[in-house]
């Protein structure tokens, strides 16, 4: 099986199950108080379900090339980024990605990189945790150093 068909395979089960995940654990709206915890992550979920299926349908729809090493460049992304993310946390892990993205693959400039950096922790921490009471995972690093 190639990695064009087995990314959207893995991410379509992803999907599925975080859109159930949010909607039995954290709800999805309430008819007094409005959007519930899981409403922005089961909106993602069901964005990536849907992106992933018709990803899985083209897959089959073109011809059969050979993987490259390119091809596998996201799969190894992803793996970092769960990994951060079981270290550091959620939002940390945002932060590092948009850094290493913005330095080192676009070049941006340290004055563009601190203002992205800025704006994007003021949205995700802003809109998400304190807005929307959304429970981002902290990470072992983050639990350990606050039982210190």
């Amino acid at each position: 099986m190639r990695i064009k068909t087995l990314i959207p395979l893995a991410s379509t089960a992803v999907g599925i199950f975080w859109v159930s995940y949010g909607l039995i654990r954290h709800g999805f709206w309430d008819e007094l108080k409005g959007p519930q915890p899981g409403f922005v992550p089961v909106l993602m979920a069901s964005l990536l379900t849907l992106a992933s299926v018709l990803g899985l349908i083209q897959s089959f729809r073109e011809k059969d090339n050979p993987d490259t090493k390119e091809s596998w460049t996201i799969v190894l992304a992803a793996a970092l980024i769960f990994t951060c993310v079981f270290l550091v946390g959620m939002i940390p892990s945002l932060l590092i990605f948009v850094f290493v993205w913005l330095k080192l693959y676009e070049k941006t400039s340290w004055k563009d990189t601190i203002t992205v950096l800025v704006i994007s922790f003021a949205i995700a921490f802003g809109v998400f945790v304190v807005w929307l009471g959304v429970p981002f995972p902290n990470g072992v690093l983050v639990d350990t150093l606050m039982y210190l």
